[in-house]
C-alpha cells in the first residue's frame, strides 16, 4: 500500500512538473517585446554596438509581467521589472550625454552608461 502511495505521489509531481514546464514555454512564446527607443546612429560607439531600450510583456496566470531592458540585444543588458505596459513607457537619448531617460507614469529614470554598457 505504501509503495502505491509513493508511486501516485511521484506521478502527480511528474505531471505537475510537465504542466509547469509547458506553461513556461507557452508564456515565453506568447510574450511580446517592442523597441521603445534606440540611441541615435551618430552617437553609437566605435565598436558598432547599437544600444536600445526594450519593453517585454509576458502574460501570466495571476498577473502580467512587464520588463524594461537597456542593452545591445533583446536578451543582453540591464533589466528592470516595472508595473507599466509598453504604451505607458517612453525613452529619449540626451544629445550631449548620450544617456537614456525613461519616462513612466509618475517617474523618470536616467541610466548612466556604466550601468548598461556591455563591455
Amino acid at each position: 500500500m505504501k509503495s502505491q502511495i509513493v508511486v501516485v505521489a511521484l506521478a502527480v509531481i511528474g505531471v505537475l512538473a510537465i504542466a509547469f514546464t509547458g506553461y513556461q514555454i507557452a508564456a515565453h512564446a506568447i510574450s511580446d517585446q517592442v523597441v521603445v527607443s534606440c540611441r541615435p546612429e551618430h552617437a553609437q560607439p566605435k565598436q558598432g554596438r547599437s544600444y536600445c531600450v526594450y519593453h517585454r510583456t509576458t502574460p501570466g496566470l495571476l498577473s502580467t509581467e512587464y520588463v524594461l531592458h537597456v542593452g545591445i540585444a533583446p536578451n543582453r543588458g540591464l533589466f528592470y521589472d516595472i508595473p507599466y505596459p509598453a504604451g505607458d513607457v517612453a525613452a529619449t537619448w540626451d544629445s550631449e550625454t548620450e544617456l537614456p531617460t525613461i519616462t513612466m507614469p509618475g517617474t523618470t529614470l536616467t541610466i548612466t552608461e556604466a550601468e548598461y554598457s556591455d563591455r
